[in-house]
């Protein structure tokens, strides 16, 4: 007998044939505005929409600006909040970086300033952070405030684009499940899933917030952990938006400043839980020797990003069994792929329980 647990990322929607991409959204992301394409059009008017406040999104903005250098995947986009996040700390903790002429606050954006940040990490969003600054300072009139308040006041403006970041995306997402399932529905595309004995049967621990693994294979949603919350525009499990959009912690030490963008903090706040752990979970009776449980657990479409690093430590964990014996079964799409997945597991497993567990 086998029990099967799927660990489902993004690439998952994509190999089912869904425009789920990061390049998809933000091309729907660029079409809203100043009005939005007629194949939205009726979508946002279904659901009284109005998209006016995720306008001019400083997100949407950094990622115009330096899209050649941010790449093409979701975890592009989570490194670049990261950045963002972290410039923002670096004027707390840098204050001479801010400076006071005639009673009033100003950024450093003098051409030494830029020369300067061009030499260290991280120095694009640094600058672009300076000038948000700029924009902001003049427009929300900050020029009394402390530098400490006003460095705070920057930071929630960044952390409120970034729920309309995921507001947007959850928008998008239940489009993509509009026209998907409902308007023209998709013919999945063929992949290893397939070979599968009753994947109806299967476990589901999904980074995704689609419902995918329920439309296509009727898995029961409640066989389906959405370990970052899942879309609900009509809000019929929760009363807000439970998507998780954020990053990874760095270090065991936390930082304050950081907490409203990481992950950890978000799956608390959106109570998006823990019930995946009990996936793991296997009742056993040694004594009537009912043979061991074989755990088939299969990774498809995720590249194992150390952003996600915490939840596959956990799931390493959890199949520490002696009672039961389990295997991990990585999916790729070619031999980079491939590569790229050995990487970022030496990284979480360290390289010696890498070698052992493959071996």
């Amino acid at each position: 007998m086998a029990d099967t647990i799927l660990i489902l990322g993004n690439g998952f929607d994509l190999a089912m044939g869904r425009k789920t991409s990061y390049k998809d959204f933000l091309e729907f992301a660029e079409k809203l505005f100043p009005i939005p394409d007629k194949e939205y059009e009726n979508f946002l008017n279904k659901h009284d929409i109005s998209t006016e406040k995720y306008k001019d999104n400083l997100y949407l903005r950094y990622i115009r600006e330096n899209r050649t250098t941010l790449g093409e995947n979701w975890s592009n986009l989570e490194i670049m909040i990261s950045q963002l996040a972290e410039a923002i700390v670096f004027f707390k903790l840098n204050p001479d970086k801010l400076y006071r002429k005639g009673g009033f606050l100003y950024p450093n954006l003098s051409d030494s300033f830029c020369r300067e940040m061009n030499e260290e990490d991280n120095s694009t969003s640094k600058i672009f952070i300076g000038r948000i600054f700029s924009e902001l300072y003049k427009k929300q009139q900050w020029e009394k405030l402390e530098r400490g308040l006003v460095i705070s006041k920057l930071n929630n403006e960044f952390i409120r684009n970034l729920d309309l970041l995921t507001e947007l995306l959850e928008i998008y997402l239940s489009y993509r499940d509009y026209i998907d399932f409902e308007v023209a529905p998709i013919i999945p595309s063929e992949t290893v899933l397939d070979a599968i004995d009753e994947i109806s049967k299967a476990s589901v621990i999904s980074f995704n917030y689609t419902h995918t693994p329920n439309k296509l294979y009727k898995i029961p949603l409640e066989k389906i952990h959405f370990i970052h919350g899942e879309i609900d525009l009509k809000r019929r499990k929760h009363n807000i938006n439970t998507m998780v959009f954020g990053i990874e912690d760095k270090g065991t030490e936390i930082n304050s400043d950081l907490i409203p963008y990481q992950k950890f903090y978000q799956r608390v706040v959106k109570e998006t839980g823990n019930t995946y752990e009990r996936f793991f979970d296997q009742e056993f009776d040694i004594s009537n020797g009912i043979p061991r449980i074989v755990k088939n657990i299969i990774i498809f479409g995720h590249s194992v990003d150390p952003l996600d690093k915490e939840i596959f430590e956990k799931c390493f964990k959890l199949v520490d069994n002696k009672y039961y014996q389990s295997r991990f079964i990585f999916t790729y799409f070619n031999e980079t792929a491939k590569r790229s997945i050995i990487k970022n597991l030496a990284i979480i497993l360290g390289k010696d329980e890498l070698v052992e567990l493959t071996g």
